[in-house]
């Protein structure tokens, strides 16, 4: 079809650009060569693509052969994605992936890859499965450097499917609250033809002050009339500088879209993060200046804070001549595979397949066979390979993290909204049940009045440094904690700073004290579900000191064989106790459960789920049940002072919260936590 016929009802600009990229033949450079020339003196404009996949599995290394700093959002239609295929396998560098999956059928489904500097908000998406009656959609709030901006894509799944009222539903109640609107996608309306689709499909749009761009058929089938089924609306059509179509054989019969909008993206800044580098070190000179530290002052201090401050400091002053801290730029690099090779061998598999679809002949079918086939070998084995080197003779904690990137395991990885607000989600995550004051004084006073325990009542050993040295090397975690020394800033120098470590260990159980430094905690919100959006829809991962570890490992030693020896603990507890699973729990019920039926009894069976049961113990409830334990007082002291004066913070995307303090539940992340909370299901 000429550019210069068509509809009345189009807009035709840049329509020079319909006619440039029509055809295809072996000298045609790459699609992503392509969409560069024509976006590189727009890099100020906010830039848009679509693409009918057909499958994002299928065609994921053709989508990293197109992703590119210049393209700021891809838009898909036909994803065929579903919720066991993790968004990390199907990840493109420097993008974050926005998804609504079709449900309950195979196909379909739409995504969003949006550059990942650029804030966004989950506005609306269809329904899964979608309705006989609607198309898929993904409607997010992009803020761009001085306005935001709806953008959205939509997928009808055939000619048949009358989508418009719930079309012009979502449209109108979105559009109207934004200033700019685009919306692309495969409408599966052929507005080539002036039938009563198209026209209502126009006479809605139009409606909501909506504007088709005009293109040239987008859907081209040997033996089939080419149909204009993938559509670009706009609201403000003036700030369109440059729109078109291109071939993308790679995909589909369908053509990729692109638009060029006059908005300004916000400029994407390279992430720095301080951090030490530990592989220069000399390691024999770390430890001989550790060994020479004068510790003798800190023996002379009778603060613990004193203590630990003066021990941070001058592990930090070694560390900052030996591994000083330095900026270091974090890159978004490519995928590790995809070498120029791999690369010429896509394009040259793109243009066997536009040659077979032109020529339509079994000679040129089978060279595309040879063709697709070598490209889809070599690729295969260059992530092999990849994979291969990565997981042979590392470390097994670096080796699951790689595992994660491929989508083994659980999703590490999930897209989390600029909209929310990391103040307000810390005070959701530190906000506990008020409790009545008359009911939590009678509980304080009954747990007083209960007789004393007939064994010997628990009090702390001083730890050796033997005991000390065991209880660090047995922690495997290389969190950063708020005071900033790492495991990885211990263990080197170990031999030069146990004694240090233990003798501050011992004066905290001695004093009764637990360093107050030691109570700050760092937490990352870890999305429950792909899209969060409510406060609920996160889970706190707390991050503690690493020393503020190690001494509550040696504690729970002590505990739980002051529980064990004197059978405290319900034995039909299997929460948070060695041999001990769901398993056994499970085992249990269902032993019970047989019983009953075997003695023909009436089996009643009540299930409670407690939200947020951690956050829920209330310290002086706590305190009171050790007491009725026949814990010293000494030892209370010290569970008060542990449990008193916490607070945290969130981290989120490089961003920090307020502090806030903590006034009731057993730390989250603290190794003493669990068997702390074992004492509220105590009879």
């Amino acid at each position: 079809m000429d550019c210069s016929s068509g509809n009345s009802d189009f807009l035709s600009l840049e329509s020079s650009d319909c006619d440039s990229f029509h055809s295809i033949d072996s000298s045609t450079p790459t699609l992503n060569n392509t969409l560069s020339s024509i976006f590189q003196n727009l890099p100020k404009h906010f830039n848009v693509v679509h693409i009918n996949a057909q499958s994002v599995p299928a065609h994921h290394t053709d989508l990293l052969t197109l992703a590119s700093k210049d393209i700021h959002a891809i838009l898909i239609s036909e994803t065929w994605f579903n919720p066991s295929l993790s968004s990390g396998t199907y990840s493109l560098p420097g993008y974050n992936l926005i998804r609504n999956d079709r449900l309950g059928m195979r196909g379909g489904g739409v995504a969003i890859y949006l550059r990942s500097h650029i804030p966004f908000s989950i506005i609306s998406s269809s329904p899964q499965p979608p309705p006989s009656n609607a198309a898929e959609h993904l409607l997010i709030e992009v803020l761009l450097s001085n306005s935001k901006l709806l953008l959205g894509v939509f997928y009808s799944p055939s000619s048949s499917v009358d989508y418009f009222d719930s079309f012009e539903d979502t449209i109108d109640q979105f559009s109207p609250l934004y200033k700019n609107t685009i919306v692309m996608g495969d409408f599966n309306t052929c507005l080539l033809k002036n039938d009563s689709r198209s026209r209502r499909l126009l006479s809605l749009t139009h409606s909501y002050n909506l504007q088709n761009l005009y293109l040239n058929a987008t859907h081209k089938v040997p033996g089939f009339t080419p149909s204009l089924l993938d559509l670009i609306f706009v609201s403000s059509p003036h700030l369109v500088t440059k729109h078109g179509q291109l071939p993308a054989v790679a995909f589909s019969h369908h053509d990729l879209l692109y638009l060029s909008f006059k908005a300004k993206p916000p400029k994407q800044k390279p992430t720095v993060v301080m951090r030490r580098s530990f592989g220069g070190i000399d390691h024999d000179s770390l430890l001989s200046d550790a060994s020479k530290i004068d510790w003798s002052g800190l023996y002379d201090l009778a603060n613990l804070d004193d203590k630990v401050q003066l021990f941070t400091s001058s592990i930090t002053n070694l560390y900052d001549k030996h591994a000083p801290l330095r900026r270091v730029k974090l890159k978004h690099l490519p995928a590790p595979w995809l070498s120029d090779e791999i690369k010429r061998l896509i394009h040259k598999k793109n243009r066997a397949i536009a040659k077979m679809r032109t020529a339509k002949s079994d000679a040129e079918r089978e060279k595309y066979k040879v063709v697709r086939n070598r490209c889809n070998t070599r690729c295969r084995d260059a992530q092999r390979q990849h994979i291969h080197d990565s997981v042979s003779n590392g470390d097994t904690s670096k080796i699951w993290k790689f595992l994660k990137t491929l989508g083994i395991g659980r999703s590490a990885q999930n897209v989390i909204s600029s909209a929310i607000d990391i103040n307000n989600l810390n005070s959701h995550f530190t906000c506990s049940p008020a409790h009545d004051k008359s009911s939590l004084r009678k509980t304080i006073n009954k747990l007083a009045s209960l007789p004393t325990p007939n064994f010997m009542p628990f009090n702390f050993t001083e730890f050796t440094e033997r005991e000390v040295e065991g209880c660090i090397q047995s922690i495997s975690s290389d969190a950063v904690g708020c005071d900033e020394v790492s495991r990885a800033m211990i263990l080197p120098i170990l031999p030069a700073i146990l004694q240090v470590i233990t003798h501050i260990f011992n004066y905290s159980v001695t004093s009764g004290k637990f360093p107050t430094s030691w109570k700050d905690s760092l937490v990352i919100p870890i999305p429950k579900r792909p899209d969060p959006i409510n406060f609920s829809d996160f889970r706190p991962i707390s991050i503690l000191p690493f020393l503020s570890k190690a001494l509550e490992r040696l504690i729970h030693s002590q505990l739980s064989g002051f529980l064990n020896k004197n059978s405290i603990l319900d034995p039909l507890q299997s929460g948070f106790r060695p041999g001990h699973s769901t398993t056994t729990a499970l085992v249990k019920v269902c032993d019970d459960i047989r019983r009953g039926m075997d003695g023909g009894q009436l089996t009643v069976l009540t299930l409670l789920d407690f939200s947020n049961a951690f956050n829920t113990v209330n310290f002086e409830i706590l305190l009171g049940l050790l007491r009725s334990m026949n814990i010293c007082p000494s030892a209370i002291d010290w569970f008060h002072s542990y449990l008193n004066g916490r607070r945290q913070r969130i981290k989120m995307n490089d961003a920090y919260s307020q502090w806030n303090n903590i006034s009731a539940g057993v730390p989250q992340g603290g190794v003493l936590s669990p068997l702390l909370f074992l004492y509220l299901s105590t009879p």
